[in-house]
């Protein structure tokens, strides 16, 4: 397996809620009609000493350990 799908794998099993975007559908009451749940791609990006990861180019980065990599293979 590649690292960055060893890594995508890790970080939506054990990070899900930063990377699910909620829409909420409201009427004209104010009233939710409907909620949308959608799935945001992680961007990986491996440095020398550390993995970032984000959920858009503008957000905060995820700053995890290489040691996953490890663990995983």
């Amino acid at each position: 397996m590649e690292d960055k799908e060893i890594i995508k794998e890790y970080v939506l099993a054990h990070y899900k809620n930063l990377f699910t975007k909620k829409i909420i559908t409201r009427d004209n009451k104010g009233k939710i009609t409907r909620r949308q749940y959608i799935n945001l791609e992680p961007i990986i990006t491996i440095k020398n000493k550390h993995i970032e990861i984000q959920n858009n180019k503008d957000g905060s980065p995820l700053i995890l350990n290489k040691n996953i990599l490890n663990e995983r293979k």
